[in-house]
């Protein structure tokens, strides 16, 4: 047993004797390190030479793009198509009138909110459209105002109908068209 424990005390002297030292390792890490460093400094001076040289090209470049997509943002929330439910009240029924699709506008110049509505008609048309706003309960949000419309038989138009900027269309579950006269 005496045998056994004086082989591996041995054994250990051996293989620290023949390992580095505790300042070798220290040495050996700060080698690396100071070589990371300075592959990272090469890196990061040969991206600033690159900007230098190209940088005002590519901030061009890239604010362009940006502006491209800024524009066409702008656009889009122009006109949205809306999914609103569009009902014909009994008035504009009985002119014959159908509506197919809307689309919501942001406020004009006056502050107005609006939504454009594709109205058909069968018979000739011409008189007063009117657009209410409903909740998902019925309740009255908002009327635009009256608009003179004028549509052939077998006609059709986007109509322009505008509401008070203080009528939350976000809350409106359904729009009703009626013929005013």
């Amino acid at each position: 047993m005496k045998n056994r424990i004086l082989a591996a005390l041995t054994l250990g002297l051996l293989l620290s004797a023949c390992g580095q030292s505790r300042e070798e390792e220290l040495k050996e890490q700060h080698s690396k390190g100071a070589e990371l460093v300075e592959d990272k400094a090469a890196m990061a001076k040969g991206l600033g030479d690159a900007l230098q040289k190209d940088g005002k090209d590519a901030a061009r470049s890239i604010t362009q793009g940006v502006g491209g997509v800024m524009k066409g943002m702008a656009q889009g929330v122009d006109f949205v198509e809306a999914d609103f439910k569009i009902q014909l009240s009994e008035s504009a029924k009985s002119k014959q009138l159908k509506a197919e699709r809307a689309v919501l506008q942001e406020k004009n110049a006056d502050g107005q909110k609006g939504l454009k509505v594709y109205v058909l008609s069968e018979q000739a048309f011409n008189g007063k459209l009117q657009l209410r706003a409903l909740d998902e309960k019925g309740n009255e949000l908002g009327r635009s105002q009256k608009v003179e419309q004028t549509l052939a038989a077998d006609d059709a138009n986007y109509v322009d109908f505008r509401f008070d900027a203080a009528t939350p269309l976000s809350r409106v579950a359904q729009f009703v068209i009626y013929s005013t006269q």
